[in-house]
């Protein structure tokens, strides 16, 4: 079925599988949003990890979610595997599948399926565009060509009210709330924790409130900056539920992190964001909005390939970034006389909060 037959189809039914991490997710959202609206009315329902998937659902990007982790999917991934009647014959009702993946064998299964029409829309560029505009290329080569626009996270009203309340409650001014991711994916792409430490200290000076974000990966990175921040008051809020820290993250003034999803999440609720690259590119990989910027030390072999950073015993393009350099930066910006109000999300170019406890090193939030 050519793609055209499936403009205005009412009874149209489109598949869409993302099985990237978060800032994956984030960055292919403009495509999948552009896809959507080429193809309405048509059914559209997003397949992929429950967690990342939390964050779109009940909005405007799809009618439904499904879990890829569930049992009767696992077939799909393997080859010349008997697939399961049951999903065969749901994924079977859909006129076309978008598989936002390098898996061919996964493409293949669908098609045996019953799937009409399956589309690979590779995850990463071969090329150094933006991973964006690379989307929007795929998306082109289908006969679909608006200009790429910014990705964009909608937070339910009652989210960013008890978001507010959370914090007010607390006594701490929305318009001096910082908050600060330490970690990353890999630790090849973290910035030194005693760093991120000091540059906390920095801003505690400056009378701002510290939200310290931890995702799965980083127990290790931020108990080190914790150590460092002995005797500062701070917020630690782990990502287990993925809503209750987009709306958090949403009440801050000021967003700063590593190459992670967690900074492409504050941008697209456009919260004024730095992101700190090392190896990686930002020409690629940078958080995009408005007020989304990026720094990266300056070393004669960045940003490099997979391959040379796991071979890479001595980051110099992440520890020629300067504390001095970043709050240079922020007072260069005016980042920090940013008013906060809660940001919303909006087409520009998210369970119940967990509880406060103190700790030993400051004021924590356990994991929900």
């Amino acid at each position: 079925m050519p793609l055209e037959e499936l403009r205005g189809m009412p009874e149209g039914r489109i598949l869409v599988i993302h099985q990237g991490a978060l800032g994956d997710l984030i960055v292919a959202l403009p495509a999948i949003k552009a896809l959507r609206d080429a193809l309405q009315p048509a059914w559209l329902e997003m397949m992929g990890h429950p967690w990342t998937l939390a964050l779109i659902h009940g909005h405007p990007y799809a009618d439904a979610i499904i879990d890829i982790n569930r049992g009767d999917m696992a077939p799909f991934f393997q080859e010349a595997a008997p697939l399961p009647a049951g999903m065969s014959a749901h994924l079977g009702g859909f006129d076309a599948a978008f598989c936002f993946s390098q898996s061919t064998t996964l493409a293949h299964n669908l098609r045996r399926s019953g799937i009409k029409r399956t589309f690979i829309f590779p995850p990463f560029p071969d090329q150094r565009i933006h991973v964006i505009d690379h989307h929007f290329q795929s998306l082109k080569a289908l006969g679909i060509s608006p200009p790429p626009t910014l990705p964009q996270i909608v937070l339910r009203n009652e989210e960013r009210v008890e978001a507010r309340r959370f914090f007010l409650q607390r006594g701490w001014d929305l318009n001096a709330i910082i908050a600060l991711h330490p970690g990353a994916g890999g630790r090849k792409k973290v910035w030194p924790p005693y760093r991120f430490a000091a540059l906390g200290r920095a801003l505690t000076r400056e009378s701002k409130k510290l939200l310290i974000c931890q995702g799965p990966a980083d127990e290790e990175v931020t108990s080190e900056v914790l150590k460092g921040l002995a005797g500062i008051p701070y917020l630690l809020v782990h990502d287990k539920h993925i809503t209750s820290l987009t709306a958090l993250l949403s009440c801050v003034s000021l967003f700063i992190g590593n190459d992670s999803g967690i900074s492409h999440l504050a941008a697209a609720l456009e919260v004024p964001t730095i992101t700190i690259f090392g190896p990686t590119d930002p020409l690629c990989w940078a958080p995009r909005g408005d007020r989304a910027f990026w720094l990266q030390g300056k070393a004669a072999c960045a940003p490099c390939a997979r391959d040379q950073q796991r071979l890479c015993k001595r980051q110099q393009c992440l520890e020629g970034i300067e504390v001095e350099a970043v709050m240079a930066f922020i007072a260069e910006k005016k980042m920090t006389h940013h008013t906060a109000a809660c940001h919303q999300g909006r087409p520009l170019d998210r369970e119940t909060l967990p509880h406060e406890r103190q700790g030993e090193e400051g004021m924590s939030l356990p994991p929900p």
